[in-house]
């Protein structure tokens, strides 16, 4: 029980440091898929300077808020950050389930190096792929929403892009690009 809470906490606070380095790399990556014709020939740089730029925008009641470049970087913190430390948590604890379910069977694995790495290398692909099916369904609607976002469309939360998607492509919707995410993760 004390192995399962440590990889969980582990995953999580791995998912949470990542999350740090990934969040303007992410913003830069939905703004290009969102609309290539503008940020892809910027390339990566451009496109982070572009959105560090943002730093001004209207509230509802026309007021104007001045936001701090970095800040407008890190607005997907917290999506970024509960898509990740789900993955995170889920593919930390599932790799020691996995090497311990595998060592539990042939014992005589732990013996040579090789075999090792060859365990821990299966080990890594289960725990990649299993985390990959439980945090797809957010990561679908995430890039959904930014993607809706992105096209002039309404702004929208996750759970009414959730709706939304199920409403329009039903549950297999939440589950597009799992295939290749598996390949990518495990």
């Amino acid at each position: 029980a004390n192995a399962s809470l440590v990889a969980l906490v582990a995953g999580a606070l791995s998912a949470v440091l990542a999350s740090l380095g990934l969040t303007p790399l992410e913003a830069a990556r939905i703004r290009t898929v969102a609309e290539p014709d503008i940020y892809g020939p910027k390339g990566l740089a451009g496109t982070l300077a572009t959105i560090a730029a943002e730093d001004a925008r209207l509230e509802d009641d026309g007021s104007l808020l001045k936001r701090v470049g970095l800040a407008t970087l890190y607005a997907g913190l917290p999506s970024l950050m509960a898509r990740q430390v789900i993955f995170g948590s889920v593919k930390f604890l599932s790799y020691e389930r996995a090497c311990d379910a595998i060592y539990s069977v042939w014992p005589f694995l732990r013996d040579g190096g090789g075999t090792a790495l060859a365990v821990s290398l299966v080990a890594g692909g289960l725990a990649g792929s299993l985390s990959s099916v439980i945090s797809q369904p957010a990561d679908s609607v995430l890039t959904y929403v930014a993607k809706q976002s992105g096209e002039g469309g309404k702004q929208m939360g996750v759970l009414e892009g959730s709706r939304v998607m199920v409403a329009e492509g039903g549950i297999p919707s939440l589950f597009r690009g799992l295939g290749s995410r598996c390949l990518w993760a495990g």
